[in-house]
């Protein structure tokens, strides 16, 4: 994947910042590109984060770079996760549950894998045609990296080594994880927003 590239092999390291769906393009050969470094930040050398306006897309935000505009390669690895549920289950990063509040979709997901239930995540169009260990490796894998805590999260290398599957062991110790281990885990803060703070590109004129 090229965000492991630009986390942990670019020098300096890069942090994408807008990791999304949109930005994800597909070659001749079908083979995901990551797009638009418009938004794309350096990491100096020894450095663990960078301090700077908030840009990105709602929805896709790690809660510490939103909140405090503290931007990581955390922050790059909690926007795949999103992008990972958008991908298998069909839904927005935010759904409408009322008039006035919208719904994340890490709070609709983690209730379902911390039931075991991984079908009921899985997009409906896909009538049931798909893998069951796969979808639920995709799941557990694409919440571990939205978890509210940055600390929590793995490394886009770890990431890469968990969709893989190449290792049995490592993917029950993350079905294992405390996350799952409640509905009413505290691993995914309530995110819920005002209605009308739509998925929109948060894009300041300057930048630090």
């Amino acid at each position: 994947f090229l965000a492991s590239y630009l986390h942990h092999h670019a020098t300096p390291h890069i942090i994408h910042r807008d990791v999304k769906a949109s930005n994800v393009l597909l070659d001749s050969n079908f083979l995901a590109q990551v797009a638009d470094f418009g938004f794309a930040k350096f990491i100096p050398d020894g450095a663990t984060h960078v301090t700077t306006r908030v840009k990105g897309t709602l929805g896709y935000l790690a809660p510490e770079y939103a909140m405090l505009g503290k931007a990581s390669e955390s922050c790059d690895v909690y926007s795949f996760g999103i992008l990972l549920l958008e991908l298998c289950s069909g839904k927005k990063p935010l759904e409408k549950v009322n008039a006035t509040v919208k719904r994340t979709i890490t709070e609709w997901a983690l209730p379902l894998a911390s039931s075991k239930k991984f079908d009921e995540v899985a997009d409906p169009r896909l009538d049931g045609k798909f893998d069951a260990e796969e979808m639920k490796r995709i799941v557990l894998v694409a919440l571990v990296c939205a978890h509210n805590k940055p600390e929590k999260r793995p490394t886009m290398v770890e990431v890469v080594e968990l969709l893989k599957g190449e290792s049995k062991e490592k993917l029950s110790e993350l079905e294992n994880d405390e996350l799952f281990r409640t509905a009413e885990s505290s691993g995914l803060e309530d995110s819920r927003l005002p209605a009308e703070d739509s998925s929109d590109v948060i894009s300041e004129a300057n930048d630090s």
